[in-house]
């Protein structure tokens, strides 16, 4: 497996900016203007790439599926119910999505969650493949995506670690190296005690040769900065225009504009402050190293030849003499010239 690779000429993974991915879902309403301004939107806030969610509901559940997330507007009923009507986006619209995308300069790809699915988004030569949580698990969805050859990001909830093993290996058979792991709690919304950042460590230690990042389901911005504290190279977020909007129940639990553009900026401040792991005196803090620090400084007058005792010594700032390090080796010196009370004491002197 690769550590880095490029995704539309991006490069991602170890050693790179965090990638930082908006994921609409559905939240287009299967309403290609919602889904234009989904990208705009998502492409002025900062966001690296946009992703969309490619499924048929008879393709993807049974009409009787128990959900595993509520609704409150439809309470009793099934997946298919939410999927039939979340998937009426037509492949006109979905094709002029991607061509929006592309013409704002905005990185956009999807989830397929069905055989066709795939061949559809590699007919359109998406510049990546997303394989949700539910499907990590699901080798031959996930063998037909791989082969296709472009870079592949598995969300990783609900599985475990010989889980993740064995779909990476599936991506492995199929010729493709280019494969992310994201680490995801598959619950809507996550509490914080749920989200269980240190989970991506563990998939560092488990494969540290793929890049690991984090895909998001809390509410808010604060837990993805955190993920980029931590070594997440990449970051998926729900993402909406507006949280009220009826339809997709993911509107909710997403951020909005606003919202991904604090976002992605407090990611990029997390990346700046993270530094290098050593440490030393920074060129920034050259002025406070003079000036902020104390040196040895005369308490009274010492005349010259005197010898110097201790009460006649303390310390204040700026730092530009001898440093209260070396107090006790000053004490007993005599002095060279006579030092007026308040002085700065340098080697000089003594």
């Amino acid at each position: 497996m690769k550590s880095a690779f490029e995704i539309a000429g991006r490069r991602v993974g170890r050693g790179q900016p965090c990638y930082v991915i908006a994921e609409a879902g559905v939240n287009h309403n299967c309403d290609v203007q919602i889904g234009y301004r989904l990208i705009e939107t998502a492409g002025a806030s900062g966001a690296d790439a946009i992703k969309f969610q490619s499924y048929t509901a008879s393709r993807i559940a049974t009409r009787v599926a128990p959900r595993y997330w509520f609704e409150p507007q439809d309470p009793q009923g099934t997946q298919w119910d939410t999927f039939a009507r979340l998937d009426k986006l037509s492949e006109r619209d979905f094709k002029a999505l991607l061509g929006h995308a592309r013409q704002l300069g905005l990185t956009a790809f999807s989830t397929p969650f069905d055989d066709a699915a795939v061949d559809l988004l590699a007919s359109l030569d998406v510049p990546a493949f997303k394989i949700a949580s539910a499907d990590l698990t699901c080798h031959p969805l996930l063998e037909r995506a791989a082969r296709v050859g472009r870079p592949m990001i598995l969300s990783t909830g609900t599985a475990t670690l010989a889980e993740v093993e064995e779909a990476l290996e599936v991506c492995r058979r199929a010729g493709n190296d280019e494969v992310a792991l994201l680490h995801c709690t598959l619950k809507y919304p996550c509490p914080p005690e749920g989200i269980n950042l240190r989970m991506m460590e563990h998939l560092m230690r488990a494969f540290p040769e793929v890049p690991v990042g984090l895909s998001d389901h809390s509410l808010g911005i604060g837990v993805p900065q955190a993920a980029v504290a931590l070594g997440a190279c990449m970051v998926e977020k729900h993402y909406t225009i507006d949280k009220a909007l009826p339809g997709s129940p993911d509107h909710y639990l997403s951020v909005d504009p606003p919202e991904l553009k604090a976002m992605v900026a407090g990611i990029r401040t997390v990346e700046a402050a993270l530094g290098k792991a050593r440490k030393d005196v920074e060129p920034l803090e050259r002025e406070a190293w003079k000036y902020a620090r104390r040196s040895v400084t005369s308490e009274v007058a010492i005349p010259k030849g005197a010898t110097i005792t201790r009460s006649m010594l303390t310390y204040k700032r700026p730092g530009t003499g001898i440093s209260p390090r070396f107090f006790d080796m000053v004490v007993g010196r005599v002095a060279r010239v006579d030092i007026p009370e308040d002085t700065t004491i340098t080697w000089e002197m003594v």
